[in-house]
């Protein structure tokens, strides 16, 4: 019996990717997205992540038992700020938990952040009160009522948020064994990165690059994502990847030096 399995952002880079993995594992896959998926053979279901509406319309055509969700739509800084935070946190938090009674015993749930989210706990006080919010629309209340604290880097902060909800979100099953675990992608080329290459700047990311010798591309990630879909991963839960070509190992370790870089030396 193949594995049922929910994606978002199923249409383009990341997602499109491993949409394709899934497919050559014989899987069953319902593609959730703004827009409609090239690979035919799959269920599409259009859904906004940034409309709760739209969520819980697209939920009562998703199947009634299913193997994994696989988090992968996001929007970045081009975007107006509460779209940021609505797609990638709002949204997804509210499709997870809408899901949970529908993922099977020993089930898993993939949220993919970004590597411009590991460092949440450097900001942890904040994103754990907008954590503590239960619901679409009181996410965004504290999101209006404390703007100053994220509006500077709305992607960074939902970002931030999608990786500690990881946290959360391993514990919502886990006496069923449903596992939640993040992948943090690092720089990979997709349809977002002009953006991202916008926010850090040319140089810098061109940079950053050079030091693990080459850009990501969507089939380096999606191979992670399909592992923690539907790899054997049954005592893995709560647990952050890392999937960068080693950048943020380098910086940890030492063998990359950041005072070399090009931000770092101008402030000299």
């Amino acid at each position: 019996m193949s594995n049922s399995i929910v994606i978002t952002g199923g249409a383009n880079g990341i997602g499109a990717a491993v949409v394709s993995r899934l497919l050559t594992k014989k899987c069953h896959l319902t593609v959730l997205d703004v827009v409609e998926p090239e690979a035919s053979a799959v269920d599409y279901i259009q859904c906004d992540l940034a409309d709760p509406v739209s969520i819980d319309n697209a939920i009562t055509s998703l199947p009634e038992q299913i193997d994994a969700l696989v988090n992968v739509a996001g929007v970045s800084n081009a975007f107006p700020a509460e779209t940021i935070m609505a797609v990638n946190l709002l949204g997804l938090r509210h499709l997870t938990e809408s899901l949970i009674p529908r993922i099977v015993d020993a089930g898993n749930i993939v949220i993919v952040a970004s590597s411009a989210g590991h460092d949440w706990r450097s900001r942890r006080e904040d994103v754990e009160l907008f954590l503590t919010t239960s619901s679409f629309e009181s996410g965004l209340t504290w999101l209006r009522a404390h703007k100053n604290t994220w509006i500077e880097n709305p992607y960074k902060f939902s970002k931030q948020c999608a990786a500690a909800y990881t946290y959360k979100a391993a514990g919502l099953a886990h006496k069923r064994g449903v596992r939640a675990n993040c992948v943090n992608p690092g720089s990979t080329g997709t349809q977002l990165t002009a953006d991202f290459r916008e926010l850090v700047g040319e140089e810098l990311y061109d940079w950053g690059v050079k030091q693990i010798g080459r850009e990501g591309n969507p089939d380096d990630i999606a191979e992670v994502i399909e592992f923690l879909a539907i790899g054997n991963t049954r005592w893995l839960n709560g647990v952050e990847m890392i999937v960068d070509g080693g950048y943020i190992g380098g910086l940890t370790g030492g063998w990359i030096d950041r005072s070399q870089s090009p931000g770092a030396k101008q402030k000299k």
